[in-house]
């Protein structure tokens, strides 16, 4: 490559480096979000920025160029975050006016006596609920016209282990994943463990009725809602993510420690005092009876913690 060449790059490479700082700017010292999911949907603007870096033409050319495809790229991720807006609130999945998709029905009485249980939730992509206490050990359903999913119910003295593998099965009307749905609702006796390991799903789980010690979610691109409860002394969190959209609530008479690991993520921590560069506690971390530990490691995600 030419010299001058190189210098076409290196001006058009500097255009880029300042938007780049631009919106890390915003992220850090304003009250500005980033979708990253739908960013990262834009990467083959970084492929025409490179073709032009190398195209035989006048700089202004190439550097007024790639202001407009930088301008596009905002355009572009300005309506799909507008679309996203649209949220659908759905507790229970109604299968009613679609006959492609196949519904289970899971079910184990409650048995006097259990104290303690794990629960395992193997999904791929989809929409993963969690209900408000029942009567029995477990009750659940999945409607899907790719996954099914196995249920098994194992227990040892007064411990239960549940679990749901979900399984791809390309024979149930179709090979396509437009219709998961996976909602879930337990006792709220005994005291619960929860390991989520999904793909891409969106999570909405309301622990505020139950006793809850740990919480583990490995998951891939994701939108996680989460909100937690008092009924219970000490709540461990766990989070390993790709890019996600992850916001938890804590009781306002919670303590809370958060230790977050992550790069080009930005993080909203309602009520915390920054501890150091990783670490944020609530000021009540030392005193509150009920405390909530929150490990999150991850990038590219927008984090946020608010009181309820």
């Amino acid at each position: 490559m030419s010299k001058e060449n190189n210098k076409d790059s290196g001006l058009i490479n500097g255009i880029v480096l300042i938007a780049i700082g631009v919106i890390a700017l915003l992220v850090t010292f304003f009250d500005f979000s980033i979708d990253w999911s739908e960013i990262l949907k834009l990467w083959p603007i970084f492929i025409i920025v490179f073709g032009l870096s190398i195209l035989p033409v006048n700089k202004m050319v190439k550097s007024i160029l790639v202001v407009i495809m930088i301008l596009l790229s905002c355009v572009l991720y300005y309506n799909a975050v507008k679309e996203d807006d649209v949220v659908e609130e759905v507790l229970y999945y109604d299968n009613s006016n679609n006959k492609d998709v196949t519904v289970q029905e899971f079910s184990e009485s409650f048995k006097e006596g259990i104290n303690t249980a794990n629960v395992e939730i193997n999904y791929g992509a989809g929409s993963l609920y969690l209900n408000a206490p029942v009567e029995e050990l477990v009750k659940a359903s999945n409607a899907s016209n790719y996954y099914v999913q196995d249920f098994s119910v194992k227990y040892k003295d007064d411990h239960a282990d549940i679990c749901f593998d979900g399984k791809d099965n390309i024979s149930v009307n179709g090979n396509t994943i437009d219709s998961n749905h996976f909602n879930i609702a337990l006792n709220n006796n005994p005291i619960y463990d929860f390991e989520l390991n999904v793909g891409a799903c969106g999570i909405n789980f309301d622990f505020s009725d139950y006793k809850v010690s740990d919480i583990d979610i490995n998951s891939g691109a994701c939108d996680i809602d989460l909100k937690l409860g008092d009924l219970y002394d000490k709540t461990e969190v766990d989070i390993e993510t790709g890019v996600s959209d992850i916001r938890i609530g804590i009781p306002s008479n919670s303590a809370c420690r958060v230790e977050c690991e992550s790069v080009l993520s930005s993080k909203s921590f309602e009520g915390f005092n920054k501890k150091s560069s990783n670490v944020y506690e609530t000021s009540n971390y030392h005193s509150a009876k009920n405390q909530i530990e929150i490990r999150f490691n991850g990038a590219i995600s927008d984090f946020e913690i608010y009181r309820y």
